[in-house]
């Protein structure tokens, strides 16, 4: 048979369970909280990725209004000319081919896009990105994007 003392040992033990619950709840769902409004988590593992893509290497990126100005780099082993970048079917730098050689940066802008006000988030999904180009020994080659490009307006 249960005495006073022992029921109320196990009430107070689980009140102490129940508020430590609610706590963790309450810290698990402020930090989703946190990371859907923007803490930069989802930019900065996308740039990571695009850091250490081969041969094309996009190691940064910003969009000012309909602009949108890509620091390409080529990531590979020998000079390769730069046929262009797409965002969509129909979102191509048209600046020509540029002849770049291993290891050495290029900036590139796409103009025209959709207009996002500073402080608005952007995004252009992987499964459009890809970047044609040409190398030494092999002509109309195509790069495909392993990560998404996005960020916040400037």
């Amino acid at each position: 048979m249960l005495t006073n003392k022992n029921a109320q040992g196990t009430i107070e033990y689980l009140i102490l369970i129940s508020i430590v619950v609610v706590i963790a709840l309450v810290v698990v769902g402020l930090l989703l909280q946190i990371m859907d409004n923007g803490s930069g988590i989802p930019q900065t593992a996308a740039q990571t990725a695009w850091k250490s893509e081969q041969p094309w290497a996009i190691v940064d990126w910003s969009k000012t209004d309909t602009t949108l100005t890509l620091v390409i780099k080529n990531n590979g082993v020998e000079t390769m000319d730069f046929g262009g970048i797409y965002l969509t079917s129909g979102d191509k730098n048209n600046t020509g081919t540029s002849s770049v050689t291993a290891g050495t940066q290029i900036t590139k802008t796409i103009s025209g896009l959709t207009s996002c006000n500073p402080g608005t988030k952007y995004s252009y999904p992987k499964s459009g990105i890809y970047i044609d180009f040409n190398s030494l020994t092999l002509t109309g080659r195509r790069q495909v994007a392993s990560a998404d490009i996005i960020g916040t307006c400037s």
